[in-house]
């Protein structure tokens, strides 16, 4: 599996122009790569925003060997404790675990909804969305357009 930054994200949202939104998607990147054995063989760091600017997603993630799919999510989500109600999600056609959580950030409303399977571990940071939605089927969406079988 490879993973590859699409050009815009779900229904057409282009790269955002925050550069602190795109660090922090790189610095997840960072994380994400911890939880491999060996080096990444591909990653992914990008965010992108809604033409109107009121949502964004932070999407993060590395391929490589992962030997425990649950355990490297378990210490993921560890790395993240102001998110509240984390419960798995499907993971979609990829197949492998996936888990989703809520919390909150400088007011502004956060899901974080991530997966790992034997190839990959990566996540999709949401902000912005309204806090009785659910990111869950966005996120099948979202990790549907990072994922590239390796050739």
């Amino acid at each position: 599996m490879r993973l590859e930054k699409p050009e815009k994200l779900l229904s057409g949202w282009p790269e955002s122009k925050s550069r602190t939104l795109r660090e922090q998607a790189q610095q997840n990147v960072g994380g994400l790569k911890e939880l491999l054995e060996g080096e990444p063989t591909s990653a992914v760091a990008a965010a992108y925003t809604t033409a109107d600017e009121q949502y964004s997603a932070l999407v993060s993630g590395v391929s490589g060997k992962v030997t425990d799919p649950k355990a490297s999510l378990d210490r993921l989500f560890a790395t993240l404790p102001r998110l509240s109600g984390v419960k798995p999600t499907r993971p979609g056609p990829m197949g492998g675990d996936a888990r989703c959580g809520k919390g909150e950030t400088q007011g502004v409303n956060v899901e974080v909804c991530a997966w790992a399977d034997h190839h990959s571990v990566g996540m999709v940071a949401f902000l912005g969305f309204p806090s009785t939605g659910s990111a869950a089927s966005t996120f099948v969406r979202a990790r549907s357009q990072l994922e590239r079988p390796a050739t």
